[in-house]
């Protein structure tokens, strides 16, 4: 049915609360604070905060990487450099490299079959494409779309008309977008006038809108066959 597939990463494809997990709690260490879970909770609310208002368009991805710390460590009484915090989480988190489970399997069932497998992500393009080659399946995308190279995020309609200029000419009843996210993956689908699959990572975060809806990556190829 879908001989093109538009692949969101994080925690799509890519573990993402792995890496963010293991990337948070280096960064505390540094500072001499105690790792806690709880800490990665309020950072978590800081940083998807941010991140939303990023797809809103009121604010720029400098912005949400450069003050998502700086605001976290001020509900400790530190007042640290947000640009060099974030750089060492970078530097942590472009090392990762855990999958979703199944998620190598069914992207190369999806390549057996003659897919064309896209990435479409509002992540940093360099930590993206490091992540994607550590983990051994860089060679199975066909091409990125990524936010930091496009100039726009998902769900704007123009990170979508910039996948279909590059795409080529294709039909949209033949592309689906799949994410986690019901803002920026189904809502972008919905908008670019594309189909969606939500993959549901988080079992609380539900989806009513998407067309098909997955809790495993594998399901994938079912729909898309």
């Amino acid at each position: 049915m879908y001989n093109i597939i538009l692949m969101d990463l994080d925690n799509t494809i890519l573990d993402f609360d792995a890496a963010e997990r293991d990337s948070f709690r280096k960064i505390i260490e540094a500072t001499g604070l105690e790792y806690k879970d709880e800490l990665l909770q309020e950072y978590k609310k800081i940083n998807q905060s941010l991140w939303k208002s990023l797809e809103q368009g009121k604010i720029s991805k400098e912005i949400v990487l450069n003050t998502r710390f700086s605001e976290f460590f001020k509900l400790y009484g530190m007042n640290v450099d947000g640009r060099k915090m974030e750089k060492l989480y970078r530097f942590h988190l472009d090392n990762s490299s855990a999958l979703i489970p199944n998620a190598k399997f069914t992207l190369t069932e999806l390549k057996k079959k003659g897919k064309r497998i896209y990435s479409a992500s509002n992540g940093v393009y360099s930590t993206q494409i490091k992540r994607l080659t550590n983990a051994g399946i860089i060679d199975l995308f066909d091409g990125h779309f990524i936010s930091e190279k496009i100039e726009h995020e998902k769900p704007s309609p123009y990170f979508f008309d910039f996948c279909f200029k590059n795409i080529g000419e294709v039909n949209n009843t033949s592309i689906i977008m799949v994410g986690d996210s019901p803002t920026s993956d189904v809502q972008g689908a919905i908008n670019a006038g594309i189909d969606s699959c939500y993959y549901q990572h988080d079992k609380n975060v539900t989806c009513t809108y998407a067309k098909y809806t997955i809790r495993n990556i594998s399901e994938l190829l079912d729909i898309a066959s």
